[in-house]
């Protein structure tokens, strides 16, 4: 059971987590210092909000606390538990093909190539997805994945289309490649932020499958970064 001090002290805004009467019964049992500490938090939140409303993707995990399993939202507010950054990266050849499965459940964490197993998030770990980035690189010869300079996708697969599941169902339904196109912008290199970010859990099987029209030339790679917000202990 989260405690008001729980609350209180927590470096994230924890009252979206919680269902009324648990924070109503947090309040009765809380001594009055801690209930005015509490009153001075919500007032500095809403000011901090009406200011400038959290858009990263830290904010948008916040949003979401409520989506977590209990034991998880108590972790974090106990600080057993806390938000960090995630960026899970994988790279495939595509040499001479039309798709590319990006995540598969026969992938081994492998520096410089891959840093997520059988395509799941290991048990207790949580990720909010809030952007991916698609490179794409031509490794010359004697090159090896590893020495791949990966930059913006060319044309061959910006006309392509891709799509991505996680959570037994689909979250990215077909979409063209053009939005990993930023070139000329002042943005990360193939950065796609999601306007609308999604939770995914751990041990369940994530797809990411991409599709173009003509065969990809002689030794051409495809990385992949998923980034965002996971849980893990402190």
């Amino acid at each position: 059971m989260i405690t008001l001090g729980e609350i209180v002290q927590s470096e994230y805004n924890l009252l979206g987590a919680l269902p009324e009467d648990e924070l109503l019964g947090a309040l009765e049992r809380a001594p009055i210092a801690d209930r005015k500490k509490f009153i001075k938090r919500v007032q500095t939140q809403q000011k901090a909000v009406a200011v400038a409303p959290a858009n990263n993707s830290r904010g948008e995990f916040e949003k979401r606390l409520h989506w977590l399993p209990r034991e998880i939202q108590a972790g974090i507010a106990n600080k057993s538990l806390q938000a960090v950054d995630a960026a899970y990266y994988l790279s495939k050849n595509a040499s001479g093909n039309k798709i590319a499965k990006l995540l598969r459940d026969d992938d081994n964490k492998v520096v410089g190539q891959c840093n997520i197993s059988s395509a799941k998030l290991e048990k207790g770990n949580i990720m909010l997805l809030h952007a991916i980035v698609l490179l794409a690189g031509v490794a010359e010869n004697g090159q090896t994945i590893t020495d791949v300079n990966f930059d913006i996708i060319p044309a061959i697969i910006r006309n392509g289309e891709f799509e991505f599941r996680a959570n037994g169902t689909t979250i990215i339904p077909s979409m063209s490649c053009e939005v990993f196109n930023t070139a000329g912008m002042n943005f990360r290199k193939g950065c796609f932020v999601l306007d609308n970010p999604k939770m995914i859990f751990d041990q369940q099987a994530m797809e990411m499958n991409i599709e173009w029209g003509s065969n990809a030339p002689a030794n051409f790679y495809l990385k992949a970064v998923l980034m965002g917000t996971s849980v893990t202990k402190y």
